[in-house]
């Protein structure tokens, strides 16, 4: 029997989840599963948990079962100030706590917590492998809360874990895991299942519209449209996902699906599968066959495969009926020109196509309707990685013009000035085009996942004041004004020496190798590490300054990778800011794939012989501001509750403002305290607008009302009372420059007020609306806010 189980939770500013569930319905149908959906209000902790568990009493062994959930995912990370555990040999600290949020995740109290964490789904994965070993979990949801300034993507993880107005704290729901699952402490990877997760942990998975204008998840879309397409080719997980990880970082780069467990196995079956897919021939024509589901899996003109007897596992596995090259592609198959091996005369009719080479895609240009568009399409033709989009395609990079001239735009938007249509002003768009290629190229690497180098890890930051301040490893900002400077640490925890190599990849496309000193990588020996802006001479940790580059457009930021290419054995990158390839020494194949990111050409596919360096590569996504840096807040308060500065910044601005009102109700303070609270939002010309009141028990609750944009700041705070004392309002400034400064202001007028609590409501939040119960030791109060008309 082949069982499936569809969750869907549309929760927050989701839209898509329904359709993410009715799509992969439609993928797995055809598939022989039995399909149980469980949407909308039903998607609750109880009604998933319940499910799940019905799932594993209705299951025997042999059977297939997948368990796929699309919606919103959780992160929790211990405090800053907690002590390690008491079972921690390793001095390894508390591991960050990780969720999936049910329907009912926003009725969460400190002592009844709604989500999933992710020992629970490991301890429900495991009661279904001690059934069946043919289990497959796919999870669309992230946990690393970032945004985009565009308005249709939308991340899958909360903003803030804990938005629901509840007590949610990293301490509650560690308690909530030890009553719960104790006697899987630590299970987070089963042998006997494959989990298809929608982007690394540190990464965020996006929902947007797709091609057909349907809102769904950006990974789940292209999932289920593979999944549907090659039911009829033995592929594995390793190059089905390679597949879908391509659909998704022509939409969202920095977004990596990820096969764990398992992945050499064919969907949804035990049995695993050489690498390299294999596919159907059909001949055409004397010399001409076609291969059935190539483009599927990303075959491109210029590969070459070797025609094998059906019985052959691989390429080596007896002698070849003939090699064949594609020329073109066709929306089911690849055409391909076919050349016998002597002594035969026919290609038997189960004959299987083992890719042998591999071309690096060209990537696909829109390009406007101009009269240069044939000489630009003409002098791509002569360049390695580019071609014009083909009608109806998406593309993400594409040729504007305008009244001044031509510009490049990709997914942010102009990537510089308009550049006149005259031969020297194509070659200067076809150069930048051709530059984004490489980007693209070199941002893809993905890690050898047989390398198992997991004793080397990477963090960054800001670095200032010789101090640092670790950064996520994916969705950080920086800022190109002001004198932002940044840090790269690489720590081998392991007992032999590796090497690394920094490659940076810039908002302009450029590709810089920040190891340049070291064009094999630097050494890093073992139990040893290497910080990349720390002074060489005094140790200090002074950063690396980042600046916007000059001629790129600065109306708001772009994204900026750095790869950490770590190896067991020197590697030389320097290709990368080489013209050409020196020497004729063969190429690991980390070397090949960089060369062909660069360059084009084929890459050889399968194993080489001899000993190649093992390697991983850890990427580093940020964005980078052409603005200073805002002025930051010197207040502290009991409860932040903010979302990430990265969060609040690039949120997407200028929509039109919003009427709210915002009270302070059910007051509960110790006497003699009153509350002082401050309400700040965007007004005319980027200035703030504030208001400041003072509540006290059973007194007029309104702190504002009039129009929010873009975002709302509240800031509560303690305040001894006495006849007489005036209130905030009072002796507040006027004039303030920013929510800084007027926070601080406030903070400095209380003189002894006690910092409670501290917010910002994003637009895209709805600003926060409804009722949210708030406590602070022994203050409570209800933070009510109405939104809309």
């Amino acid at each position: 029997m082949r069982r499936a189980l569809l969750i869907g939770a549309q929760t927050g500013e989701l839209e898509g989840v329904d359709n993410d569930v009715a799509a992969m319905a439609d993928a797995l149908g055809p598939r022989g599963f039995g399909i149980r959906t469980l949407t909308g209000a039903s998607a609750t902790r109880k009604g998933i948990i319940e499910a799940y568990r019905e799932l594993v009493d209705d299951t025997a062994p042999g059977d297939a079962c997948v368990v796929y959930y699309s919606g919103h995912g959780g992160l929790l990370r211990p405090p800053d100030d907690a002590p390690p555990p008491a079972d921690d040999p390793l001095g390894a600290g508390r591991p960050d706590l990780q969720f999936i949020v049910p329907a009912d995740y926003h009725d969460s109290t400190a002592e009844d917590f709604r989500g999933i964490t992710g020992l629970e789904l490991s301890s429900l994965l495991a009661t279904l492998t001690d059934v069946t070993a043919n289990a497959t979990v796919v999870l669309d949801c992230c946990h690393a809360a970032h945004v985009s300034r565009r308005p249709d993507r939308r991340v899958k993880a909360l903003l803030r874990p804990a938005e629901t107005g509840t007590q949610v704290t990293y301490d509650s729901v560690r308690r909530h895991d030890e009553r719960w699952t104790p006697r899987l402490r630590g299970l987070h990877s089963n042998p006997r299942a494959v989990r298809v997760v929608a982007c690394a942990p540190h990464e965020s998975a996006w929902e947007a519209a797709n091609r057909h204008r349907v809102t769904m998840g950006v990974f789940t879309d292209a999932l289920a449209r593979i999944l549907d397409a090659t039911r009829d080719l033995r592929i594995n997980w390793l190059t089905l996902l390679d597949a879908v990880r391509r659909e998704v970082q022509d939409l969202s780069p920095t977004q990596r699906p990820e096969a764990e467990g398992p992945s050499g196995r064919l969907p949804f079956e035990t049995e695993e599968l050489y690498p390299t897919a294999t596919l159907p021939v059909v001949v055409t024509d004397p010399g001409r066959i076609r291969l059935l589901g190539a483009p599927l899996i990303g075959v491109r003109p210029g590969d070459e495969f070797a025609i094998m007897p059906a019985a052959a596992a691989d390429p080596d596995d007896g002698e070849p009926v003939g090699t064949a090259r594609v020329t073109g592609l066709l929306p089911m198959a690849a055409a391909a020109d076919l050349a016998l091996a002597p002594g035969r005369a026919e290609v038997p009719a189960d004959a299987r196509a083992h890719q042998t080479l591999a071309a690096e895609p060209r990537m696909p240009v829109r390009l406007p309707d101009h009269p240069a568009a044939a000489d630009l399409a003409a002098r791509m033709a002569v360049r390695p990685l580019l071609r014009p989009a083909e009608p109806g395609e998406r593309a993400s990079i594409a040729v504007a013009a305008g009244v001044a001239g031509l510009v490049v735009h990709d997914g942010v938007g102009p990537l510089h000035a308009p550049h006149p249509a005259t031969p020297a002003g194509l070659d200067e768009i076809v150069a930048n085009l051709l530059r984004i290629a490489q980007a693209t190229a070199v941002r893809r690497l993905a890690a050898d996942p047989a390398a198992g180098l997991d004793h080397v890890r990477v963090e960054w930051g800001r670095a200032g004041n010789g101090r640092p301040e670790p950064l996520p490893a994916t969705g950080g900002l920086l800022y190109g004004q002001g004198g932002d400077h940044l840090y790269v640490a690489v720590h081998n925890d392991g007992d032999g020496d590796v090497y690394c190599s920094l490659i940076d990849i810039g908002v302009s496309y450029r590709i810089q190798l920040l190891t340049a000193a070291d064009p094999g990588g630097r050494r890093i020996r073992r139990r040893s590490a290497f910080v990349y802006g720390r002074s060489e001479d005094t140790g200090r940790l002074d950063g690396a300054a980042v600046r916007w580059p000059a001629g790129i457009d600065a109306s708001q930021p772009r994204p900026e990778t750095i790869l950490a290419v770590i190896s067991d054995a020197p590697v030389d990158v320097s290709v990368l800011q080489q013209a050409g390839v020196r020497g004729a020494t063969p190429l690991s194949p980390l070397a090949r794939l960089l060369t062909q990111a660069v360059f084009g050409g084929t890459r050889e596919v399968g194993p080489m012989p001899g000993r190649m360096p093992r390697y991983t590569v850890v990427p580093v996504d940020f964005s980078l501001s052409p603005s200073a840096a805002p002025a930051r807040e010197a207040a502290a308060f009991a409860v932040d509750d903010r979302p990430s500065e990265a969060v609040r910044e690039l949120a997407p601005r200028g929509e039109p403002p919003v009427p709210v009102a915002v009270r302070l109700d059910d007051v509960a303070v110790p006497a003699p305290y009153r509350l002082d609270a401050l309400v700040v939002t965007d007004g005319p010309g980027g200035r703030p607008v504030y208001r400041a009141a003072t509540v006290r028990p059973g007194g007029d609750p309104l702190l504002y009302e009039g129009p929010a944009a873009d975002r709302l700041d509240v800031a509560v705070w303690a305040t001894p009372d006495a006849p007489g004392r005036p209130g905030l309002a009072d002796e507040l400034p006027e004039g303030l420059a920013d929510v800084a400064a007027a926070v601080d202001a406030a903070e400095r007028v209380l003189g002894d007020g006690e910092g409670l609590y501290r917010t910002t409501l994003l637009a895209r939040e709805d600003f926060g609306a409804g009722a949210h119960r708030r406590r602070c030791g022994d203050f409570a109060f209800t933070l009510e806010i109405a939104a809309g008309a």
